[in-house]
């Protein structure tokens, strides 16, 4: 019993008080990202996904990293040494880490099987859909980089949306477009395509995992994630008016995606009423004046993310393994004082 104690106590530990304590931590440092965001709501949207993501990511990356760490170093804790009459190694580390992974995928495992996507349609609604498609991207040439990468779906609920991880693609319900207007449309196209320049449905699914390897600590982030996500739409609004859609049949098409008669899986990113009426009011002020460019684009999160992983896998075999050592003995403690 001593040799599964910590890795079963430690991995509890991890997943039930350092990951919500992280989450906690997150949700100040944003607290005050936005309250120092004298550029409105889509200020910071890159460092808040960060600081929401790696509050879950980063803990796992160390505490994995150090069990192997202790594991293929002997360097264990002192706990481990004393337990095992003296032994210079023990597997106890490598096993902590191989349970917290199983844990992870185990938490991880119902947004791993959600549904990728909606299957092309080939119809002739759906191919009277795309040469429809094929006509408006003639005429609008900054929406050329969705030439190839759109299909039409019969599939329930798909209002517009796009799906797709390393390739992301544009899917766009044959019904749904029927009650759209040509205007309606292209600026639909154009929000969608600020989608899959940034790669957002495989953002979307890190989100959710984050989220989901960290039960407890879930709730802290809820009101920063639903922030967040409103935001992230707003600005992929910004940006298609910015590359020539019209604001007002962008609000349009956003409306119609969110009507309830019909409810949408894939909708134009139609979430809450709240966050609806923000983007609705934003587009409306945009039609009376329209946004400028007043500053670059924010730095992509993609560098700071993989430099922060790396950090959080290499920093155990640099700087030293003392919380997991701490971790180890107090589950061996632990163990003592409930099984006397």
């Amino acid at each position: 019993m001593n040799e599964a104690a910590f890795p079963l106590l430690g991995a509890a530990f991890v997943v039930l008080v350092v990951l919500p304590c992280c989450a906690a931590l997150a949700r100040v440092t944003i607290a005050l990202v936005e309250r120092g965001g004298g550029a409105g709501p889509l200020h910071g949207l890159n460092l808040r996904y960060v600081l929401i993501t790696a509050s879950s990511f980063l803990p796992l990356a160390w505490f994995c990293s150090a069990g192997l760490h202790q594991l293929e170093s002997g360097s264990t804790a002192i706990a481990c040494l004393i337990n095992h009459d003296g032994a210079a190694h023990c597997f106890e580390p490598g096993v902590f880490a191989l349970v917290l992974v199983l844990v992870v995928l185990a938490l991880s495992m119902p947004v791993l099987r959600e549904p990728r996507g909606f299957s092309p349609a080939g119809g002739p609604a759906a191919r009277a859909l795309l040469n429809r498609i094929d006509q408006i991207l003639e005429r609008r040439p900054e929406l050329g980089e969705l030439r190839g990468r759109i299909v039409a779906t019969e599939g329930e609920g798909c209002a517009i949306g796009t799906q797709g991880w390393l390739r992301p693609r544009v899917a766009i319900g044959v019904a749904f477009a029927a009650g759209m207007t040509d205007e309606m449309l292209a600026s639909a196209l154009g929000h969608e395509l600020e989608h899959v320049r940034l790669r957002d449905p495989l953002r979307f699914r890190v989100l959710a995992l984050a989220l989901a390897v960290n039960p407890v600590g879930r709730p802290l982030l809820q009101r920063q994630v639903s922030s967040w996500l409103a935001a992230r739409e707003a600005h992929c609004d910004r940006q298609a008016v910015l590359q020539g859609a019209k604001p007002l049949p962008l609000a349009e098409a956003i409306i119609h995606a969110a009507r309830p008669a019909t409810p949408r899986v894939v909708a134009l990113g139609a979430r809450d009423t709240a966050s609806l009426r923000l983007r609705v009011e934003m587009l409306v002020a945009f039609s009376e004046t329209p946004p400028r460019r007043c500053c670059p684009h924010e730095p992509s999160s993609f560098p700071l993310a993989v430099v922060l992983l790396l950090l959080a896998l290499l920093l155990p075999h640099r700087a030293g393994t003392g919380a997991l050592d701490a971790l180890h003995t107090g589950a061996e403690q632990t163990l003592g004082v409930l099984l006397p």
